[in-house]
């Protein structure tokens, strides 16, 4: 006596494939979108960390906000830096925030640190 599979059985089988490979799809498209939101991210930081250090060296800093964008490639992204005042005479406090827009929102990092000031 041949046995062999009944229709039901197969049906059953690809309705859990393909509910699978549906699933699987979404995470490999979730992981692309949390690859591309990492890489902002890291290339926000390390540009707020090169215009805090050149702000850092600049001779005549003004307390009220500045804002500026990048220069190529990165053109996407804008900053806006301020200084502010701090307990002690001796130390700025300042604040870096680069913004960028991704799928229909703003992002931004802001970076906070403290230099010196020059009496």
């Amino acid at each position: 006596m041949m046995r062999g599979f009944t229709l039901i059985e197969i049906m059953v089988a690809l309705v859990i494939l393909g509910s699978s490979l549906v699933v699987l799809l979404g995470l490999r498209n979730r992981g692309i979108a949390i690859s591309s939101e990492a890489n902002h991210v890291v290339v926000a930081t390390l540009l707020a960390k090169e215009k805090i250090a050149q702000f850092s060296i600049e001779k005549d800093k003004k307390s009220e906000e500045q804002k500026g964008e990048f220069e190529d490639p990165y053109k996407d992204y804008v900053w806006a830096i301020t200084l502010n005042e701090t307990p002690f005479p001796e130390m700025k406090e300042i604040s870096l925030r680069v913004i960028w827009n991704e799928q229909n929102r703003q992002e931004h990092v802001l970076i906070t640190t403290y230099i010196g000031s020059e009496k």
